[in-house]
């Protein structure tokens, strides 16, 4: 496909506010509309807010959002064993229900349906979550069901870490892959992560720093694996560990300080 109309009638869906900054930023301001899924955590009430703050001060008037709430079934997949489902990724650890996961499914399907119509571009995450985010999967899913009926071009980001590197290489073994590279758009980038760091709701690392260029993959349904050995394909690879996990910890625990705070000073 040519560069210049790989933006006819485009659109990028994200699902939380911040995705589309950290792994679309090079293309941002280049598509006709950006479609945020989540918005609320149940167990972290004040996040609605922040984030509803953040994306009313956002630069563009592109940009919407659903409004579900996370399923929060982050911690609830087995990545040494990754299982792909029809919500998205098996949820296997039980502390972690899947009911809300399933019924997003379903929400994000009926919403999306109506978002993508007209659409000739459709840019989002990948088919393994880029980090290995179960919700990033599940929204790739509902897209790629939802491709069958609306009829457009499906690009994938390219990011991928140690965490969700099994279930990529699964992927890429059974098809063959057209991509294209942009540069990162690094000044914007540093802008709105300033604006959700002002707002408290930047759920990424705080010295994280932008690759130089960043690829899309162009989805296709490939019915025989004709990929014996591999290919060749540039990957955006990150080295995770769980100060993810630290941070939402420390969160919930301040805003329950707050609220002890608030309280006393109401007294």
């Amino acid at each position: 496909m040519e560069i210049d109309k790989i933006f006819e009638k485009s659109i990028v869906i994200s699902a939380h506010p911040d995705d589309e900054i950290l792994w679309f930023s090079s293309i941002l301001d280049k598509v006709d509309k950006v479609v945020i899924c989540f918005l609320g955590i149940k167990s972290e009430p004040n996040r609605r807010v922040e984030r509803q703050k953040s994306l009313s001060e956002y630069p563009f008037k592109k940009i919407s959002c659903l409004d579900i709430d996370q399923s929060e079934t982050f911690y609830g997949v087995n990545w040494e064993n990754p299982v792909l489902t029809k919500y998205g990724i098996e949820i296997s650890n039980k502390k972690y229900p899947d009911k809300t996961y399933k019924e997003n499914y379903y929400k994000l399907k009926e919403q999306l349906e109506t978002k993508l119509s007209g659409y000739h571009n459709v840019f989002t995450h990948n088919p393994w979550g880029e980090y290995g985010s179960d919700e990033h999967i599940q929204i790739y899913r509902v897209i790629k069901d939802l491709q069958k009926s609306l009829n457009f071009n499906l690009w994938f980001s390219n990011y991928v870490s140690n965490k969700s590197f099994k279930l990529m290489l699964s992927y890429i073994s059974t098809n063959n892959l057209e991509y294209i590279t942009f540069q990162t758009n690094k000044l914007l980038a540093a802008d709105i992560k300033n604006l959700y760091q002002k707002n408290r709701c930047w759920t990424w690392y705080d010295d994280w720093e932008w690759c130089n260029e960043e690829l899309f993959i162009k989805d296709k349904n490939i019915e025989e694996k004709n990929i014996k050995f591999g290919q060749t394909l540039p990957l955006n690879f990150i080295k995770i560990w769980h100060p993810i996990e630290s941070k939402r910890i420390f969160n919930r625990l301040w805003s329950q300080i707050c609220k002890i705070l608030r309280y006393f000073k109401n007294i």
